[in-house]
């Protein structure tokens, strides 16, 4: 037998172990706990999984992020949360494959860096801040958002992790749009969902909407999230292998469409048809897709509400006119919230009031600008305004050139993988490129809330980047071994 036969399955023995040791203490915690100490059982599945199958874990790490289901159970079901002890699962599995495999991830070094330096601009943004407290809450909830991306970028480390990871958010979708559509067109408003079903009622003038906000807190929020999925599930509906996939695909693009214009966001509409066009702009013309789309879009129309087009008309309230005058107060709110936040700029164009502390400092401005009678502490309706009233021109330099970067990697890795003659990664990459495009997009009218969502995709981004580059790298170092033996 050789060296190789007789090496002893140290991963093997570990796995069977940490079974038998967790399966002890989960019948332990039962019988002290309760059947709410049943919840560690999937946690433990997980773990074990992910030790040998790391994208499992990854998958349920995206999934319970991008649902918001850590939260729900929170707020619905009074659980404790579960995105904080799955992500020190993941670190422990991190730290064991590193022992065991002597892997060393993809794309650390980089993304570490580029995370080192906007730390520190929100590190000199929390010491400058007024209200330390607000701005120690921001500091933390960075710093939890940075964890969560340097554990997606360490897992997504080749093309079929890559994809894994893209299928687990467009399933993330499925679950979020396919309840949402439901309570939609069936009208049942009494109903949670077990905490998916999330609504608020609007009153316009002699018309009434259900805005649905599903797990999030805000249909402009619940919106944008989506817009990122649309262009990754339209991309597999024009690109999978699989037909029963491209079937999955059309199911989870026509759920999410429809549940963003449930939604009845007007940024979210115009970032949903931002995200597609710059998806089409990125390929070249063909004819079967196209049309396709074009009449899956025209049957998802007959599914808008009455009240629709409506909401959309109203967006023509901020185009410059001498007859007519912003009436939508949603719109003089915002109004009022962003000029606040570009007075604050103007008075601390540096380093900005201090991290979380615009909410701080609203009422002040707030009462001297006489648009808002609104008496309680507010956000801007504007991530990069939000930046410079915060954060000033260092953090926004900073925060800049970070996605700068992403978006040149991500074209640079779409050229990266049809050299490695990875076509297909080189689509899912244009449709990275097309969500977080959707998502910036977006991000004009809505600010920082649910951050957790936006560092995931930017660890989804780093990764594609890396993992095209050391796919490059593959080939070409084969191709020039080649060249180095036929000489």
């Amino acid at each position: 037998m050789s060296r190789s036969g007789r090496k002893f399955d140290w991963l093997g023995v570990l796995v069977v172990v940490l079974a038998v040791v967790l399966s002890a203490v989960i019948g332990f915690a039962v019988d002290q706990l309760g059947l709410l100490a049943i919840l560690a059982v999937p946690a433990a599945l997980m773990f074990i999984g992910a030790i040998g199958k790391p994208e499992l874990g990854l998958a349920g790490f995206l999934i319970i992020t991008y649902t918001q289901l850590s939260n729900v159970g929170i707020v619905y079901h009074g659980l404790p949360s579960m995105a904080q002890p799955l992500a020190g699962l993941l670190i422990i599995v991190i730290l064991i494959r590193m022992a065991v495999y002597g892997e060393r991830p993809l794309g650390w070094v980089r993304a570490g860096l580029f995370l080192l330096v906007y730390a520190i601009s929100w590190l000199i943004s929390l010491l400058h801040a007024e209200d330390s407290l607000l701005a120690n809450d921001a500091f933390i909830g960075f710093t939890k958002d940075a964890l969560g991306m340097l554990i997606v970028v360490y897992f997504i480390q080749h093309q079929g992790s890559l994809r894994r990871a893209v299928w687990a958010l467009i399933a993330a979708g499925i679950l979020m749009g396919t309840i949402s559509a439901i309570q939609y067109l069936t009208s049942d408003f009494n109903n949670i969902y077990w905490g998916f079903g999330g609504w608020e009622q609007q009153v316009s003038g002699a018309v009434e909407r259900h805005r649905l906000t599903g797990p999030y807190a805000n249909p402009n929020a619940y919106a944008q999230v989506l817009c990122v999925l649309a262009p990754l599930a339209l991309d597999r509906i024009w690109h999978e292998r699989n037909i029963w996939l491209r079937v999955v695909a059309a199911w989870a693009l026509a759920v999410i469409v429809l549940t963003i214009f449930f939604t009845f966001s007007r940024g979210g509409f115009l970032s949903l048809v931002f995200g597609v066009a710059i998806l089409l702009t990125q390929r070249r013309f063909n004819f079967i897709p196209v049309v396709v789309t074009f009449v899956v879009g025209l049957m998802l129309i007959q599914f808008l509400p009455a009240s629709y087009a409506d909401r959309i008309n109203s967006l023509f309230q901020l185009v410059p006119s001498s007859n007519d005058q912003v009436v939508d107060t949603s719109f003089r709110g915002r109004l009022s919230e962003n000029t606040v936040a570009i007075r604050m700029f103007q008075d601390n164009p540096i380093l900005g009031v201090g991290l979380g502390n615009y909410r701080f400092n609203y009422q002040d401005y707030s009462r001297n600008l006489g648009i808002d009678d609104r008496r309680e502490p507010r956000s801007p309706a504007s991530l990069y305004l939000e930046l410079l009233a915060e954060q000033g021109m260092v953090g926004v330099l900073i925060f800049g050139a970070l996605m700068i970067y992403i978006f040149l990697g991500l074209l640079r890795a779409r050229r990266h993988f049809v050299l490695a003659g990875l076509r297909d990664e080189s689509y899912i990459a244009a449709a990275i490129f097309a969500g977080l495009g959707a998502y910036m997009f977006e991000a004009i009218f809505k600010n920082s809330a649910y951050s957790n969502v936006f560092w995931i995709l930017v660890g989804v981004a780093l990764a594609a980047i890396q993992v095209a580059q050391a796919s490059f790298d593959a080939v070409t170092e084969e191709h020039d071994g080649i060249l180095r033996q036929s000489v």
